[in-house]
């Protein structure tokens, strides 16, 4: 009962005995983290001086190794404030994420690229709003579904309001920045959280019916999006007038993820970066990875995604209280429905759309929104209940393994007592 009361200090809100923190999400971050940066070195020479005219060769290497450099410094500071913390500041963040987001409405502020206006130009620098919005509003849903508690259960009561906040948020990055792919992830994650958080089934129902239709009529009203996915459902790529046009970009990537085989062509081989393949660098990355490093290197990027998300949805059964568990699970799913989108489009088992690969793709708005949201995840993982029990337990039996496991055990053991 001791080890579990002290997981949580309820009179200073913070969470007390820390323990050590998940090493495993760091080391497969870090692998991940490695995997992108040698890739980008691969291709920097090609892409530097086709794409960017510039006559540093390794120009996206050398700054994806800036973004993650700044990166690292935010995931540990991250990972070093008590994840409670977010709870009082969620409000403020979301605010200001609104806030950036409308800002890409204010003339010469916005930068616009291939259709979308993602980009907030703020002097030199530049950051996309929606990959802010991503963290804030699953750090401020996760606040907002504990303080419910059981009004979750209650359409009028919690259904409405959730719809009415995430539907505004989805309507602003498909409308105005036309991100159809960002929508998808932040849609899905805040769903799968509310769904955590005590969603019932019918309402669950309810809401994936009104989000799919809503999400093809956004489709409908955009013809560039209809064409996104007549070339999802038949790519033509056979046929020189498609496969030079419309269905360029998916050609490409399809022609790219074959040739590697079983084994790829081999490190800096890669022939689709020569011009051929769109994005390379960036939403096409895993496409490269496929063809330089074949079947069995993007299997291995696959696990690697996998088993990181894995390790989060660990995190989140074995928090102490139901702020950790819901920000854990977003950031998990966060994870998980991105890279499966950016992943499936390359592979043609979703429709085509621009977002990156988490920890991989060039980039420095989503690169380090995401380190930032991995760090609050290992900062979550150093108040585990179960973990924070068996570390006293290795102390007396001098063994140095760690563990995870489910706290619903410890909650009856301390029932009972």
């Amino acid at each position: 009962m001791r080890a579990v009361s002290a997981a949580v200090s309820s009179n200073n809100q913070q969470p007390a005995r820390a323990h050590h923190p998940d090493y495993v999400i760091a080391l497969v971050i870090a692998i991940l983290l490695a995997i992108g940066l040698v890739i980008l070195y691969s291709v920097s020479p090609v892409l530097s001086q086709k794409l960017t005219g510039s006559v540093d060769r390794n120009y996206y290497f050398v700054n994806q190794a800036k973004y993650i450099g700044l990166g690292i410094i935010v995931w540990i500071v991250a990972s070093s404030i008590p994840y409670l913390t977010w709870k009082r500041f969620a409000p403020l963040l979301l605010v200001g994420s609104v806030l950036a987001m409308l800002a890409l409405l204010v003339p010469g502020l916005a930068d616009s690229s291939h259709g979308a206006t993602r980009w907030l130009k703020l002097g030199p620098l530049q950051l996309q709003p929606a990959e802010i919005l991503k963290v804030s509003l699953i750090l401020y849903l996760a606040m907002w579904f504990e303080r419910r508690g059981e009004e979750l259960k209650s359409f009028w009561d919690s259904v409405i309001p959730f719809t009415v906040m995430v539907g505004v948020a989805c309507f602003v990055i498909v409308v105005f920045q036309r991100d159809m792919g960002t929508m998808a992830v932040l849609a899905f994650t805040t769903l799968g959280m509310f769904f955590a958080a005590g969603l019932r089934v019918r309402h669950l129902a309810a809401l994936l019916g009104a989000g799919l239709a809503a999400g093809w009529a956004a489709i409908l009203a955009f013809p560039h999006r209809l064409e996104r996915v007549a070339t999802f459902i038949n790519p033509r790529c056979d046929d020189p007038k498609y496969a030079l046009d419309s269905s360029l970009h998916l050609c490409q990537a399809l022609i790219a993820a074959g040739s590697g085989g079983l084994f790829g062509l081999g490190l800096g081989k890669s022939i689709q970066v020569y011009g051929y393949l769109p994005e390379a660098a960036n939403d096409s990355i895993f496409a490269i990875i496929a063809e330089e490093f074949g079947f069995i290197g993007a299997l291995a990027i696959i696990g690697l995604m996998g088993y990181l998300v894995y390790r989060g949805l660990q995190v989140a059964r074995n928090a102490p209280d139901m702020f950790g568990r819901l920000v854990a699970t977003g950031i998990s799913l966060w994870l998980l429905f991105q890279a499966f989108i950016n992943i499936g489009a390359m592979v043609s088992l979703v429709p085509l759309t621009g977002i990156p690969l988490p920890f991989i793709s060039y980039g420095g708005t989503s690169l380090i929104i995401s380190l930032f949201g991995a760090g609050v995840l290992l900062n979550i993982s150093k108040y585990t209940v179960r973990e924070g029990s068996d570390a006293n337990n290795r102390q007396r039996r001098g063994i140095g393994r760690s563990h995870f496991a489910d706290t619903r055990s410890q909650r009856r053991t301390q029932v009972a007592r």
